[in-house]
């Protein structure tokens, strides 16, 4: 490796002299070991006179080959570096559904801006599949609604927010600012078919009062 940054050096300044200076080396190690280069090589790769050094036609093919290597090894060093250190890769993400202009996107928009360097790839699905790919290791990480109980996962909450029930206009509830689990138990839910974090939740929380469900599932659009 050391053969070539000095042939790199040399075919830059032309001239083994300034080559030496640049890397901190004597002239003659430059020249002792671009000359053993040569000879390993079978090629002359510098024509040298009295005037100075130019390269050769195969000189100039092999310096040519030589940068291109180096600049991908340099970009290979720099990326591991990157990746190591979290600031290059990518981030595998299930979500149910990612809402305009709510938490998650503006989570998710944020992680983008402050990440340059990470690709997020967004995918959706029900909250069963999502759990199901972030145990196979397709995912690194899923979003689900409601508290989840995956022993053989990590999971923290991150944000709340309001769950909205839409009741008829004339229904005894529809005239509270607000109704709690207790109230729905024996209604009548409308759940979209597949099953998601909330109707899991629905689920739970009306088991949980002793409350049977009455559901009816419609096809999502």
């Amino acid at each position: 490796m050391t053969a070539l940054m000095q042939t790199l050096a040399v075919a830059e300044y032309l001239s083994f002299h300034r080559a030496a200076l640049a890397l901190g080396t004597s002239q003659s190690n430059v020249s002792t070991r671009i000359k053993a280069l040569e000879q390993e090589l079978g090629i002359v790769l510098f024509e040298r006179n009295t005037r100075g050094v130019r390269l050769t036609e195969a000189g100039r093919l092999f310096v040519e080959r030589v940068s291109a290597g180096v600049d991908q090894l340099d970009h290979a060093v720099k990326t591991a570096g990157m990746a190591a250190s979290g600031e290059y890769g990518r981030l595998r993400i299930g979500i149910h559904a990612l809402i305009p202009r709510s938490f998650l996107a503006e989570l998710i928009g944020q992680y983008r801006e402050d990440h340059p360097g990470i690709e997020v790839e967004i995918v959706e699905g029900t909250a069963r599949e999502a759990v199901m790919q972030l145990r196979a290791h397709r995912l690194d990480i899923v979003f689900l609604a409601g508290a989840a109980e995956l022993p053989d996962c990590h999971s923290r909450r991150i944000w709340t927010e309001a769950l909205l029930a839409v009741l008829p206009e004339r229904h005894p509830l529809a005239v509270q600012s607000s109704v709690t689990w207790a109230e729905l138990a024996g209604e009548t839910f409308l759940v979209r078919h597949g099953g998601t974090g909330r109707k899991c939740m629905t689920i739970s929380c009306c088991a949980s009062l002793g409350a049977g469900l009455r559901r009816r599932s419609c096809a999502s659009t």
